[in-house]
């Protein structure tokens, strides 16, 4: 389906071809182990929803709210959870998704708030019932918009603390995703071809796609463990990322205009 899990990656199936993008919660998630201080004023207000006026930008900017309520709930911040979960529910019924939740879902979620395990829980699952009700009613692109909404919003936050505390697994977890970005920028593609306003989105993504090619990846390959019960050989290795900070910069600031040109 679309959205296969949310606690892990996102798998999307299109066309038969199956597409891996990390999850907002993944995301936040390491935002948390690194200690990143809460900061609200980096989220999209809530206010903005009243701008987005077209199915588009209503889906996408669902996929944001759904990566900022992640990131706020993360942090247990209740009632600024209350405030995202509430424009997520009123994008949901502007999209028609509404119908796709069983009756009760948004009731749970809303006393599950401060339970962030029970909260994934719930919205993995609605995930799921949303996928199944989208391709019933031929409007897949709706799911492919809120999956990259919800990316280019996390890649904002990630960038943003990673430049802010100069943090090298920050950093590091930027540059894993340069295979999701190829994988989003597919994905977009086959919904691009007769619509501009995808068009534009895709073209941006393209942008930051050739930044990422500096990104360094190298591999250090430690030692080799020979299991011959299983006929196995297992080469330990590791990877380390590393991206230079001017290309970091430049980075950062092209993601932030492709979240800028998002929510605005």
């Amino acid at each position: 389906g679309i959205i296969d899990s949310l606690s892990n990656s996102q798998i999307i199936n299109i066309n038969n071809s199956l597409f891996s993008i990390p999850s907002p919660h993944q995301i936040s998630m390491v935002l948390i182990d690194q200690k990143i201080e809460y900061n609200a004023a980096i989220l999209n207000s809530v206010q903005n929803t009243r701008n987005y006026s077209n199915s588009y930008k209503k889906a996408l900017n669902l996929g944001v709210y759904g990566a900022d309520l992640g990131y706020v709930n993360l942090y247990e911040r209740t009632q600024e959870a209350l405030m995202y979960f509430s424009v997520i529910k009123t994008l949901s019924q502007e999209l028609s998704i509404i119908n796709a939740f069983k009756k009760d879902t948004f009731e749970r979620i809303e006393k599950n708030l401060t339970n962030q395990d029970s909260l994934l829980l719930l919205l993995s699952t609605s995930y799921q019932d949303i996928d199944i009700f989208l391709k019933s009613n031929k409007q897949e692109h709706t799911g492919v918009l809120i999956i990259a909404g919800g990316w280019i919003e996390s890649m904002y936050l990630l960038s943003q603390f990673a430049i802010k505390n100069k943090d090298k697994e920050l950093i590091a977890r930027l540059g894993e995703n340069k295979h999701p970005l190829g994988n989003l920028i597919k994905i977009l593609s086959v919904y691009s071809e007769n619509n501009r306003i995808y068009q534009t989105l895709v073209e941006k993504l393209i942008a930051l796609e050739m930044i990422f090619q500096d990104v360094q990846t190298t591999y250090t390959y430690g030692n080799t463990e020979v299991m011959p019960e299983k006929k196995i050989t297992k080469i330990n290795s590791t990877t380390n990322i590393t991206i230079p900070e001017d290309v970091l910069n430049q980075m950062a600031k092209e993601i932030e205009s492709i979240r800028q040109f998002v929510i605005s």
